[in-house]
């Protein structure tokens, strides 16, 4: 493997709308512990045998950078980054790269970048750093901007699809990417499904960091012209002022719309990892233990004849099923919600109408 560094940046921003009520603006699904641990202290200890502390940084919400500091007491606080406001990855990915060079001193020639968003579940944690390893390897020799994909079990509609084409010359399993595509319909879904050359996109990003500046300067320009502003200010006494105006000037764009569906040096490494996006409640439940009625819980909970909910309970009061199935019953001292499973998508909705009432 060549000789290069590798330094992680980990997103924990956004509010996790289809994690409500258990996840609110004040303490995003990052943040929330289950079994002892958050989400984002998950992220970090998984790649911690591999790359150290103060080669990770952490990208959060304004005024949440104190919540990142009591999850992960080893990392150095100037690596926490807390963006103005929220507008999607590409910033938030653009951000991380010019403080890697300006702050943390890390050479944009020789230094490989691993983005990992803050609340997937990875089951196999050590055949996932060898994956990284890999991708790193391969975004620093063979200059290309390297996404993990994961096997379709299912026709999910709810994560954007990878087509791989040809494995790359001289290698075994890192392959071309032919497309990207957005979230599908149902039948587009089952088409890709069934054509088995399609991954699910896993949201995790390696490249060169300075491969990244420079397709964000050829595919995002006014993304580019903007970090440069930022760069020129990083610490200095008008830093915070002038990252401010240029987040409000920023399109609210990913960066798998922005830069990997339109750049020309893409690969992707099927991960066979027992990956998971715990992006709502029927995915939640992995992180939770079963009773013997196939109830998915936590807290102080009783399920009489009831099978296959998800019962979360943050009070002190129990929670008590009766004749229940398939049913979502969330307690907080804030708020109850009580759903069927199949209405786990409308979440979002009900979250967002929550915070208007508050507001």
């Amino acid at each position: 493997m060549s000789d290069f560094s590798i330094y992680a940046v980990i997103m924990a921003g956004g509010r996790g709308r289809r994690l409500w009520p258990l996840s609110t603006p004040s303490r995003p699904k990052q943040f929330i512990e289950i079994n002892g641990k958050s989400l984002l202290a998950r992220s970090f200890d998984r790649i911690s045998p591999m790359i150290d502390p103060e080669n990770v940084m952490v990208v959060t919400n304004e005024g949440k950078g104190n919540l990142v500091e009591k999850d992960l007491p080893e990392l150095p606080e100037i690596n926490i980054i807390e963006e103005p406001m929220g507008k999607n990855t590409a910033p938030c990915i653009g951000l991380s790269a010019i403080y890697a060079r300006e702050i943390l001193e890390l050479d944009e020639n020789n230094s490989v970048m691993v983005v990992l968003p803050a609340d997937h579940l990875v089951g196999r944690e050590e055949r996932f750093r060898e994956v990284l390893r890999l991708a790193s390897d391969v975004a620093f020799t063979r200059e290309k901007l390297v996404t993990l994909g994961i096997r379709p079990t299912e026709p999910a509609t709810g994560y954007g699809y990878i087509e791989a084409g040809d494995v790359l010359d001289g290698m075994e399993v890192p392959k071309e990417v032919v497309s990207f595509t957005e979230k599908p319909n149902a039948k587009t879904a089952e088409k890709f499904l069934a054509a088995g050359n399609y991954y699910w996109n896993s949201g995790t990003f390696i490249w060169r960091t300075d491969q990244l500046l420079d397709n964000l300067d050829k595919y995002m320009p006014e993304l580019s012209g903007g970090l440069t502003n930022i760069a020129e200010t990083l610490g200095g006494p008008r830093a915070d002022e002038i990252l401010s105006e240029e987040y409000e000037k920023f399109s609210s764009v990913s960066i798998d719309y922005g830069l990997m569906e339109r750049a020309e040096e893409r690969a992707v490494i099927p991960a066979s990892v027992n990956w998971s996006d715990l992006g709502d409640w029927p995915s939640f439940q992995k992180l939770l233990e079963s009773d013997d009625q196939g109830n998915k819980v936590q807290g102080k909970i009783i399920c009489e004849k009831s099978q296959n909910n998800i019962v979360f309970n943050e009070t002190k009061k129990p929670v008590v099923t009766l004749g229940l199935t398939d049913t979502v019953v969330v307690n907080t001292p804030e708020s109850l919600l009580v759903m069927n499973k199949d209405n786990a998508q409308e979440v979002k909705r009900i979250a967002r109408k929550m915070e208007e009432k508050e507001e």
